[in-house]
Order: C-alpha cells, then structure tokens, then sequence
C-alpha cells in the first residue's frame, strides 16, 4: 500500500506472487488539474465607500480576512475595509480540488476641502469665494454665484447665506466644506429736509443712524466729521453726508440749503 503522488494521470500495475503462481492488475490515478481561481483585479475606492468583490473560477468559496465582509462565504461579497486591505479567496471545484487568489482594495483619503473663513459684507457688495483641497469644484446654492462650478468665484448675496464648496480630488473623491457669507442691512442713514437761510446766517445740520458722518463740500461746516453741523450760508449748496454704522456699511444722505428768493 504505498502513497503515490503522481503529478498527471497515471495507472500503477502491481504484480501479486506466492509460491507457485503470479498476478497481475491495475489501477489509474486520476490527476485533476487545479481550479484557476480569478479574484479580479485591484481596486480603488474613498475613506467610507465599499468595494464589490467577485471570486470566479469555483463553486464554494471563503474569504480572509473576513471582519470587513458583508459574507465571506461567496463569490462576490461587498468589501468596506477602512485602511487598504488585500483580501485572499480560497476556492474548491467541482473535483475537490482548491485553489486561491487575492485582490486589494486601496482605500483614498478624502481631499482637504476648504471653503475659506465666514465672511461679512454690506447689503448690495460682493465677496470673492475661494475653495481649494482638489481638483474640480462645485458650489451651491448656485443663484447668487457668478460661476458654480469653478475654485473662485464672486458672490452677491441679498440675505446671509451658506455656501457649500464640494470638492473633488484625483481619485474622485469628494469632501465638502461651506461658508457663511453674513450680509448687513445698510445704515438708516438720513438728513433733515432742505433749509433755506439767509445769506451770512448758520443753521445746523442734522443727520442719523449711523457711528461716524462725513460731509461734503467740507467749506463753511463747523465740523465735517460730526451728525450735526453747523453750516454757514454763502449760496445755495447740496451738502452730502456719507454715514456709516458700526458693521462699516454706509449710506448717502443729501441735504439742500438754499439761499432764500
């Protein structure tokens, strides 16, 4: 009874004696080639995604390592490994006969998206967006973007809005991050109604709702800096107060004096 390890089919004779006679038979030893065991090829996928897995080649499989496996039982279970991982199929054939191959899943960080610093602007002004970490963008909501579909572009918002920068890098995979563009009413800046003074007479000027005041023409003022001039008349003039609040937004404001008929 000897073991035999025949590498292709082969028939073994034995020849039988005692004393006076002799036998022979045979027996062939079928060799069945191994099953070729295909695990496709190397996959890519991003951090959080999962990677279909299909084994061919067998008819029952099992799969190592097996902890990031929806089923490590058949040919194609889904793969959701969270660093890149090589996994190994061991297949048997119809003949019992087993084989094996492996596959890796390379897992792609996601890209660095940054939309840029919250920003504050006046009611009616437009803010530059900036996004970078990838290689195509995206931004939303789109209808007060001059391009949504570039890293920069220009933003007119009438009301504070959040706008989200999607990014994509060279293994597509996508990141978000947003901004918040805060838009501020413009001050209720105002000036008294138009007066008229005698030549040589002064009258006081009087504007509100703003931090700081700038008038213009800044002749015959008292103080062009203050919401409350003291104005002498020489000729009928348009003075124009530029008042801004404490969010640095302004408003004009025009005041007439005129010289009286």
């Amino acid at each position: 009874n000897p073991n035999v390890f025949p590498s292709a089919t082969t028939t073994f004779y034995v020849i039988t004696t005692n004393d006076t006679c002799s036998g022979l038979d045979s027996v062939t030893v079928n060799v069945n080639a191994a099953p070729i065991i295909e695990a496709g090829n190397d996959i890519q996928i991003c951090i959080g995604d999962s990677a279909q897995l299909l084994a061919i080649g067998g008819i029952s499989y099992f799969w190592t390592p097996s902890v990031t496996l929806t089923d490590d039982t058949i040919a194609n279970p889904m793969a959701f490994p969270t660093d890149t991982a090589e996994y190994i199929v061991n297949a048997t054939d119809i003949n019992g006969c087993a084989s094996s191959d492996t596959v890796s899943v390379i897992v792609n960080p996601l890209p660095s998206a940054f939309a840029g610093s919250d920003v504050t602007i006046c009611f009616g002004d437009t803010t530059i967006l900036t996004a970078t970490g990838g290689l195509s963008y995206s931004w939303s909501p789109i209808d007060s973007l001059s391009n949504s579909l570039n890293d920069i572009t220009q933003a007119f918002p009438i009301i504070t809005t959040e706008y989200i920068a999607t990014v994509i890098d060279t293994n597509g995979c996508v990141q978000s991050d947003s901004i918040v563009v805060t838009v501020n009413e413009l001050p209720n800046g105002d000036a008294i109604e138009d007066l008229a003074i005698c030549i040589g007479d002064s009258t006081q000027l009087n504007a509100t709702g703003g931090d700081t005041y700038v008038w213009t023409p800044i002749t015959d003022l008292s103080n062009p800096n203050i919401a409350d001039p003291w104005a002498t008349s020489i000729a009928t003039t348009n003075y124009v107060v530029l008042v801004t609040d404490i969010n640095g937004c302004t408003i004009m404001s025009t005041i007439v004096l005129n010289e009286p008929a």
